[in-house]
């Protein structure tokens, strides 16, 4: 917020100024100007006027004769004589001295030039301040915005300088308690402290994995066999029941509504995407005679099955590519998801994408 110092008398006449307006405005509108009143100060705004012309006229005719004289008034230079010199300097301070003797030449007090010559000053000024209010809320959001900026730069700076402060020392300990150990102490140290890196990796890997099943089996399972089926993209629908998978999709992509099992199963012979979300369950029973096996029971798990074995493939994958069965609502996923990418020359190949180097092979 900005400040400025102003002195408070200025404020209190401004105050004044202000309440005198308002007295005058409510004056005015209890008892309106007569028309005799507003005939006579017609009147004296022509007098006033009359007034300016004949000062106007003096002063012209005044500049006439200084110029026409000009000559006379002039002080020589130094080749001229003493005495004329000094004549010359005479008269110039005798018309000075009577210039500062003179009155000054001021409206009559009943005037309404002062008032006329205040108002305009007073209209000048006001219009000024409204110039430069309306310029400073254009360029007060964005002033607040560097601000803010600049302010979060300082605190990232900040914190980057406390950081490297701290490597810092840490580095320096380090170096000062290893100047007092021997090499096969400092290796065992380096081992131990690479085992416990791996271990950790280890852990929080397995832990991400579980994180990821699980958000594949909670959440987007139904949505990969939704769009497998012709329905919404990945991202497109919040939840998609189970009811709703089974019922399938039309052509346009709207859920199908649920009919009856022998009609429902007439109609899914016929619809070629149906017809492989089938084909992968009947391959995942096949061969699973076990009652305790986890097989996927409907549409939804069969997605769940198939984006875990598509991980699975990549995360163990001895090759660079993995060959693609076929393209899946899986595969398209973790390619709008910028986790994989396509060959660039066959889109039945697809790979996890490196994050530590380029894109490029």
């Amino acid at each position: 917020m900005f400040t400025m110092g102003v002195d408070q008398k200025k404020v209190d006449k401004i105050r004044s100024f202000a309440e005198r307006g308002r007295n005058l405005e409510k004056q005015y509108g209890e008892n309106p100007l007569s028309l005799d009143a507003i005939q006579l100060y017609n009147r004296r705004l022509d007098d006033t006027i009359r007034s300016l012309q004949d000062h106007v006229k003096r002063q012209e005719d005044t500049l006439r004769q200084l110029r026409a004289s000009k000559q006379e008034l002039e002080i020589s230079g130094h080749d001229a004589e003493p005495t004329e010199r000094l004549a010359q300097v005479h008269r110039a301070k005798k018309a000075y001295d009577s210039l500062l003797k003179s009155e000054p030449d001021l409206p009559a007090p009943d005037s309404p030039l002062p008032c006329l010559i205040a108002i305009r000053e007073t209209s000048r000024v006001i219009q000024e301040n409204k110039a430069s209010i309306s310029n400073l809320r254009k360029s007060l959001p964005l002033n607040r915005q560097q601000l803010k900026d600049e302010q979060e730069d300082l605190e990232d700076a900040r914190r980057i300088h406390d950081g490297l402060k701290n490597r810092v020392e840490r580095i320096r300990r380090e170096q000062s308690e290893n100047s007092t150990k021997n090499p096969s102490e400092l290796a065992d140290e380096f081992v131990n402290s690479e085992r416990k890196k791996i271990r950790a990796l280890k852990t929080s890997s397995s832990k991400l994995r579980k994180e990821l099943d699980q958000f594949i089996d909670d959440h987007l399972a139904s949505r990969l066999a939704a769009e497998d089926l012709g329905g919404p993209v990945v991202g497109d629908t919040m939840e998609v029941p189970d009811s709703t998978l089974e019922a399938g999709y039309t052509a346009h992509g709207k859920p199908k509504k649920p009919k009856s099992s022998t009609t429902q199963n007439g109609n899914d012979d016929d619809d070629p995407r149906q017809q492989r979300i089938d084909s992968l369950l009947r391959r995942l029973r096949q061969g699973d005679d076990d009652p305790t096996s986890t097989a996927p029971r409907n549409k939804r798990e069969a997605a769940a099955a198939a984006m875990h074995e598509l991980i699975n493939s990549l995360l163990e994958a001895e090759t660079i590519y993995v060959e693609l069965p076929r393209e899946s609502a899986a595969s398209r996923f973790l390619v709008r998801a910028k986790v994989a990418q396509l060959h660039p020359r066959d889109a039945r190949r697809i790979r996890l994408i490196d994050f530590g180097r380029s894109f490029e092979e």
